[in-house]
């Protein structure tokens, strides 16, 4: 990678804060010291509509201002590739945060090898009762059955900066009565991507 490179203008990368701790990892902003972050909550994938009334409001900030946009972000709303081209935003390829963590053919190789695997991460694991515990009422035993009959294993998705998560997530694992694996992501696709877009790149 090339880390004398500087854009041009002012590139705003508009991302879910599940992706803070890859992009702090990466040092993008010694790399690249024209790029403004902005991290959106994670509990925004609650709530589809919310999350594009958000994105929106912080490209047209953005696009007032002459920046160029890049949003990482997933498949997090219905239509969000148009939306990104609607809007002249670049979007950083990939359907999952899971599978931008992992890198594309890691995670279809994981998702072949068991079919029926449920993805964690440090804020999934860390705020599992408000993010799924609430709002599924996983807490009914039956409901908690229903909702996790067809998954066979919990994968947890260890970053560098993680604190001690495995404790917690073989909680989850015993409570949800399914088996825990753990792998450690790799950064690269989300690095390239990124690279790719702030060079000039074509995603």
């Amino acid at each position: 990678m090339t880390t004398s490179h500087k854009t041009r203008t002012t590139t705003h990368i508009i991302a879910c804060a599940v992706f803070m701790a890859a992009i702090e990892h990466l040092q993008l902003k010694k790399k690249f010291p024209n790029i403004r972050l902005t991290y959106l909550p994670a509990r925004l994938h609650l709530r589809p509509a919310e999350l594009k009334k958000c994105l929106q409001r912080e490209v047209s900030r953005s696009q007032a201002k002459g920046e160029r946009v890049i949003c990482l972000y997933g498949d997090c709303f219905p239509d969000i590739d148009g939306f990104c081209k609607r809007h002249s935003i670049i979007k950083v390829p990939g359907s999952y945060c899971y599978e931008m963590l992992l890198g594309s053919e890691r995670f279809n190789q994981l998702i072949d090898e068991t079919t029926g695997t449920y993805f964690l991460e440090e804020g999934l694991i860390i705020n599992f009762e408000d993010f799924c515990m609430e709002p599924l009422d996983l807490k009914d035993e039956e409901i908690r059955r229903q909702c996790f009959e067809h998954y066979k294993k919990l994968l947890y998705i260890r970053q560098p900066s993680d604190p001690n998560l495995i404790p917690r997530a073989s909680e989850l694992a015993q409570l949800l009565e399914l088996s825990l694996e753990i792998q450690d992501a790799d950064y690269s696709h989300i690095e390239k991507s990124l690279t790719e877009s702030l060079t000039g790149g074509v995603c």
